[in-house]
């Protein structure tokens, strides 16, 4: 590697912008349908519609994610942002024309199927862009903060469609799906050209692989990091029909997913001023990490109960900012970890273990759940009365199997990972080699 010293440009920041855009359209592409659960399921003629348009966002990013890791290692930042725009955009086009009622409803849920399985496989492409993007352009005081923005893109896009995807599809228009669809399709149009330089030698992909894997650092952070975006996936999919089941009322259903990813902009961008200040990755983590299990078993608990709004909200918002400050850090942590394996390999496969956790809390979560009571029939909120009742479920096991399973993470992250940070070791080594080299050539030239 070049002791040369880099330069930044103003345009990182156009990059950035267009990283947090394409990120953002993903995200609310994915999420479509979580917070409008009986609506989809109904519209789409399948019980099972809303929890497999999302599933197959994390399905798909398993395989898909060592390509997408491959790829932009191997080709750079701007194919593999090219990649997973046009992938994003055909797939919402797609899932618009089988929203429209010019469909058979027979017919309607495996195009929507298709179209969304089409804007899965740009997930990792996008997904795994901030970290690379944050080393390659912008100063090492930086990093955190601009991953963080890019990062976070994503869930703000989810927490804009859990918010607004109720206003389109409600109980006066159930059938709302392609106005609501031509919004999301709109926003996937938006996101502007990459462009990239490489100036970085990294290990060839499949050896980056393997370091990854041979870090013992990196394993406990994979587990715990991946395990945490798991356990958001599996909370956005069971918070709407878990709140519902207790009366509260759609929108504010919607509100709550939206008050989870809000809170955690503010969680991340607080703690990513403070790592790029002063560099406190692995302690940082750990008391958000704590504080999210705290939050954590607030909500567990508050989520079988009614009429306690605030109770919820506070579990909520807390949980957020706790929980979604530390997905930014830990992506940066990995690139620390394992340097100098490729930003990419290491963001991606963070994520995709995340995805196969997520995938299997989905599932047993909504194993678990039970049948409610006569009362809970009463006041629920998630079906009409003409609708089919049998789809309202309990989700008191559910939560706590959640619960305990984000102890478990957060015990094992807050004794085993103990990080060693080699990126900034060497940039700092390099610093101090050049001041040494440039005190050496003053000399050289006063004894001349």
């Amino acid at each position: 590697m070049s002791n040369e010293e880099y330069r930044v440009y103003s345009k990182r920041w156009i990059y950035l912008l267009a990283s947090c855009m394409i990120q953002f359209s993903n995200g609310n592409t994915w999420i479509t349908y979580a917070a409008i659960t009986f609506y989809t399921n109904d519209y789409y003629a399948n019980n099972n519609a809303a929890l497999l348009f999302n599933v197959i966002f994390m399905v798909l990013s398993i395989p898909v994610g060592f390509l997408a890791c491959w790829w932009i290692d191997k080709f750079g930042l701007r194919s593999a942002y090219h990649i997973g725009v046009w992938s994003n955009f055909i797939g919402n086009v797609i899932r618009l024309v089988a929203s429209g009622s010019f469909i058979e409803p027979n017919l309607r849920f495996p195009i929507a199927f298709t179209g969304q399985a089409v804007a899965a496989f740009a997930q990792p492409f996008v997904m795994f862009l901030p970290t690379k993007l944050a080393a390659y352009w912008f100063a090492d005081n930086e990093r955190a903060l601009a991953n963080t923005l890019a990062s976070m893109s994503n869930p703000i896009g989810i927490a804009v469609m859990y918010s607004i995807a109720p206003v389109f599809v409600n109980r006066t228009t159930p059938d709302n799906f392609f106005n609501m669809n031509i919004a999301v399709t709109i926003v996937a149009i938006i996101p502007q050209h990459l462009q990239r330089d490489s100036d970085v030698q990294a290990p060839p992909f499949f050896e980056g692989v393997k370091r990854c894997f041979r870090s013992r650092t990196f394993i406990i952070l994979g587990i715990c990091l991946g395990g945490g975006v798991g356990l958001f996936n599996a909370l956005y999919n069971n918070l709407q029909p878990a709140l519902c089941v207790k009366g509260y009322d759609p929108t504010f259903n919607g509100g709550m997913g939206s008050l989870l990813i809000g809170s955690g902009l503010v969680g991340a961008a607080v703690s990513g001023i403070i790592v790029d200040k002063w560099g406190q990755f692995e302690r940082v983590m750990k008391i958000a990490f704590c504080i999210a299990g705290v939050a954590g078993a607030s909500l567990a608990i508050c989520i079988n109960y009614e009429n306690v709004q605030w109770w919820v909200i506070a579990s909520i918002f807390v949980f957020g900012a706790g929980g979604f400050s530390v997905f930014p850090i830990g992506l940066e942590m990995g690139v620390e970890a394992t340097f100098p394996v490729a930003e990419a390999t290491s963001t991606g496969l963070i994520i995709m273990i995340g995805q196969v956790q997520g995938v299997f809390f989905v599932i047993m979560t909504n194993l678990a759940v039970g049948k409610p009571t006569p009362h809970d029939l009463a006041i629920q909120t998630c079906v009409d009365a003409n609708q089919n009742i049998n789809t309202v479920l309990t989700w008191k096991w559910p939560f706590l199997i959640w619960l305990i399973c984000l102890c478990i993470l957060i015990v094992l992250f807050v004794i085993f990972f103990w990080p060693k940070y080699k990126r900034r070791n060497y940039e700092q080594g390099q610093r101090i080699a050049k001041t040494q080299n440039d005190f050496s050539l003053e000399c050289e030239k006063t004894r001349v």
